[in-house]
């Protein structure tokens, strides 16, 4: 039994920190095994004490799988321990970015750099040469290195892949001989050629092979490698009967202009060329990051802390040296070598501008700013990644408050703090973090990066304010830059292992419990993601929802408006900001009239109150003589939704309006509600225009869903039904109020798409599901034709398009899904017109799908279960499969890929289905 607890314990802890923690106590564990806890507790100690399990003090006390832990990357030195977080501790960081990504300036000035990188890397079949442009020292032979780690990273070579990095100035002065080192030679094809030698590019076969300085090869050696580039095939120098291959990546630096060192023929020959910047061209805070990484270095050699002066950093970043970073980087050896000799049985070492090489003595007095104050050394650690004292003040606070947040978010889960609190404490505490991102401008700015964040957040802020009545805030747009500046694309990384997995819990219940705020921030990060090209980080999600949340965002869903109209010197103005002040917040805005003022000019008021607020959702005029409601009649063709206007304006009255807002009523349901004992006038008039067409949307799980709904629906109507509204609701208050609902008032109704049915009568509805298979676009396209002049075929295409792309994407991680269904889309219509038929939309729908996931399947080299009646089939639709396989050629060759006969086999059992 002692063995079966053991094996249980280590497939368990397999999903630690995933799964529920109590799965881990021993009562969990005595169930789950049908054993008394007193037998279970009894083994757990044993185990602890021979070493195989682990304990954690905490209640109830926690029992885990020494060895699992260990496969983890846990480094276990002990079996006991006080609590979880000093178990998660004890785990290796492991490496979540690629060698890429670690490149400084990777999300900066090389940002085109590595993208280009990474697209000629992962090219199929052995990717694309490249070529490194830069002055000598800008960072070529080192980008080179982690290209190779890169391409190990991404399984393209195998682990121990050769990397041979050759200078060709070497035997630059002799043609022969370099062509030599690169082809190999066999024995007697010059003198001294005693045996057969096997060159650079035999070695390399299967790796990677840098050519620095390659201007350097004669005409005659670039016609060779691009022969070899071509063919894959080489002959050694001294036979040219003997063909030999190599499978070679080949990636090319100089510092040369290409045009006047290379031939033609030869530049052809090189799809990706990349420029890299000199040193000086670098933002201010990559060559901070390039200084530190060097000091960070020689700490780690010389095994010291090292205390650099800000004067001889302050050099360092406005040196410019004809050998750009590697001159840099040699100067931080030398002054660092140069201290050490002098202060070795010191515990630190300090770097000042006298330990610099004398040849930059002179240099720097002229470089010197009188007048300057006195800065704080710079403090490197030996033997550790982590570096805080180089950290900002801005980057340690945003630090802190996630670790406040992960804190906090425990002890909520642990039912020590109550929702309530909960939100409250955390949305104060991103407050202060804001407003001292916002008003703090001690940090540096890169102005191109800073200008871009701002200028794309602006954009967005406007799209969000014109789409969904978002409020406009300049405030918003510098604190958010502010934050997404000091943050960098990357996530916060905590010392609790346990954190990824609290994190994705903590966006599950703020999904839940900030519904709207969640939504805005997933909306708008979403959108800056889309157009800086970049992913959307949780950590992100996670402060902007708790930021919106500090705004009070839930009240911008359109919310119905309230003004407050009478006559007197603060008359108005008091009614609201007491109605305001018992509400709890800002319902009602006020217009104080003087006693003489004519209609026209509060119609004119009111016009202007109008044109500055989105009153779609409703307005509700509370005024102080009858007389007023003449200003119906007045406003009836300004109007965009529809106008309540009451009389005998008083506290009690208003107090119940405003209450009504904020339980959500619509402005039927508050004309309805209005109590008639009050002996209150009151008329409620809609837009006098005639009804534009609408659709709604809907989805039972909230309005984010209903608006991604209405997203597909108008990347498919586009121009063809402009007039046509379609309109994100609120399922519960559609399946409530049915067409006593604001939008049965100001629009004409077609029908209802969504994921669950509201049951109004006399009002289609069309199920998501039955748009996705196909069943009722037709019923869609009907419904539309009657009010629009659309084209059934054209429409019914960009239906099925669109609905099937969503669910593509989902299961692609490569290849840009709109491009690939495009291509699948022109390939599938070949195939119609080849075999003379005309698919269903079902049909249609599965092969966009099936085409889709085929491609990367088949890029990826994984293959589809194999079929013992291939040959069978093949000699009974051989036909068949040859026409579909002609419809799909342009697809090959767009992807370099073959389509193999089972794969065409599945396509023509779709179209036979």
């Amino acid at each position: 039994m002692k063995e079966e607890l053991i094996s249980y314990l280590y497939e368990l802890t397999k999903g630690f920190p995933t799964c529920e923690l109590e799965s881990f106590s021993a009562n969990q564990i005595a169930e789950s095994l049908g054993l008394s806890r007193s037998t279970i507790s009894s083994y757990l100690n044993q185990g602890c004490r021979e070493g195989t399990l682990v304990k954690v003090r905490q209640y109830p006390v926690l029992f885990f799988h020494k060895q699992s832990l260990v496969e983890q990357g846990y480094a276990i030195a002990s079996t006991d321990f006080d609590s979880l977080e000093a178990l998660s501790q004890t785990k290796t960081s492991k490496k979540n970015k690629s060698a890429l990504e670690e490149v400084i300036g990777a999300h900066g000035s090389l940002k085109e750099a590595i993208d280009q990188i990474k697209t000629a890397t992962l090219y199929p079949q052995g990717g694309l040469p490249i070529l490194l442009l830069g002055a000598s020292g800008s960072g070529k032979t080192f980008l080179a290195s982690k290209i190779h780690e890169f391409s190990v990273e991404q399984k393209l070579i195998a682990p121990d892949a050769p990397f041979i990095a050759y200078n060709c100035a070497q035997y630059f002065s002799n043609p022969e001989l370099l062509s030599s080192v690169l082809f190999g030679y066999t024995k007697g094809a010059f003198t001294g050629a005693d045996e057969d030698r096997p060159g650079l590019i035999e070695k390399a076969d299967g790796g990677i092979l840098f050519l620095d300085e390659v201007h350097r090869l004669s005409e005659e050696g670039q016609e060779k490698l691009f022969t070899f580039m071509d063919t894959g095939l080489f002959s050694p120098m001294g036979d040219n009967s003997i063909q030999k291959s190599a499978a070679v990546r080949l990636v090319f630096a100089t510092t040369e202009n290409i045009y006047s060192a290379f031939l033609p023929t030869f530049l052809r020959r090189l799809p990706v060329i990349i420029n890299l910047p000199k040193f000086q061209k670098r933002s201010q805070s990559e060559r901070l990051q390039l200084v530190d990484s060097f000091f960070v270095r020689e700490s780690g050699i010389l095994k010291k802390e090292l205390h650099v002066s800000e004067r001889l950093t302050d050099f360092l970043l406005s040196a410019d040296l004809e050998g750009n970073v590697g001159k840099i980087k040699n100067i931080v050896k030398y002054a660092c070598a140069n201290a050490y000799v002098h202060q070795q049985e010191e515990d630190a070492v300090k770097v000042r501008l006298l330990d610099l090489p004398r040849e930059f003595t002179a240099r720097f007095k002229e470089q010197v700013r009188p007048g300057r104050k006195a800065q704080a050394d710079r403090v490197y650690l030996p033997n550790t990644v982590k570096q805080p004292q180089l950290q900002s003040r801005e980057v340690n606070h945003l630090e802190r408050f996630f670790k406040d947040l992960e804190k906090d978010f425990g002890e909520f889960s642990n039912h020590q703090l109550q929702t309530k609190d909960f939100l409250n404490k955390s949305s104060q505490s991103v407050t202060l973090l804001m407003d001292e991102l916002m008003f703090r401008e001690s940090y540096e700015k890169d102005e191109n990066l800073y200008s871009l964040l701002t200028y794309n957040l602006r954009q967005i802020f406007e799209n969000l304010h014109d789409s969904y009545g978002f409020p406009q805030d300049g405030n918003l747009v510098v604190a958010l830059a502010n934050y997404l500046y000091i943050k960098g694309s990357k996530e916060v990384t905590l010392t609790d292992a346990l954190w990824p997995a609290k994190r994705r819990k903590l966006l599950d219940f703020l999904g839940e419990a900030l519904e709207v705020p969640y939504w805005y921030a997933k909306k708008l990060l979403s959108k800056l993601a889309q157009q800086l090209d970049q992913e959307v980080y949780d950590d992100d999600l996670i402060l902007v929802t708790f930021y919106f949340y500090s705004l009070e965002l839930s009240s911008v869903t359109n919310e119905i408006k309230g003004l407050v109209l009478a006559h007197g010197y603060s008359t108005a103005s008091s009614l609201a900001n007491v109605a305001n002040r018992m509400l709890k917040k800002n319902v009602f805005s006020a217009y104080d009239m003087p006693l003489d003022i004519s209609l026209d000019k509060i119609e004119t008021h009111l016009i202007h109150y109008l044109d500055d607020n989105r009153t779609d959702a409703g307005l509700i005029l509370l005024v102080d003589m009858g007389s007023l409601n003449q200003l119906g009649e007045r406003l009836e063709k300004r109007l965009r939704g529809p106008l309540m206007i009451i009389d005998h304006v008083s506290t009690p009255l208003v107090l119940e309006i405003g209450q009504q807002i904020l339980n959500g009523k619509s402005i039927g349901e508050i004309d309805k509600g209005i109590e008639s004992e009050l002996h209150i006038r009151k008329q409620l008039i809609y837009p006098q225009k005639e009804k534009k067409k609408a659709i709604l949307t809907c989805c039972y799980t909230g309005i984010g869903s209903a608006t991604q709904i209405q997203e597909i629906l108008q990347k498919c109507l586009e121009e063809r039904a402009a007039d046509c509204v379609i309109l994100p609701y609120d399922y519960k208050k559609l399946a409530q109020n049915k067409t006593y609902e604001m939008p049965f008032q100001l629009y004409d109704v077609l029908m209802i798409v969504g994921t669950e049915d509201p049951q109004i009568a006399n009002v289609p509805y069309i199920g998501l599901d039955q748009l996705v298979n196909g069943e009722r676009i037709g019923q869609f396209i009907e419904l539309l034709q009657d009010y629009f002049p659309i084209e059934e075929k054209d429409i019914e295409d960009e239906l099925i398009f669109n609905f099937s792309i969503n669910k593509i994407v989902e299961n692609l991680t490569i290849l840009d899904a709109t491009k690939l269904l495009r291509l699948v889309q022109t390939a599938v219509g070949q195939t119609e017109e080849l075999l003379g038929e005309s698919f269903t939309n079902n049909q249609l729908f599965l092969l966009y799908l099936h085409c889709s996931c085929m491609v990367e399947r088949i890029l990826r080299k994984e293959s589809v279960d194999e079929q013992a009646d291939l040959a069978e089939y093949k000699q009974k639709y051989g036909h068949r499969l040859d026409l579909i396989h002609h419809g799909f050629k342009d697809l090959e060759s767009e992807y370099t890929i073959t389509i193999p006969d089972l794969e065409l086999r599945l396509i023509n059992d779709i179209i036979g289905e």
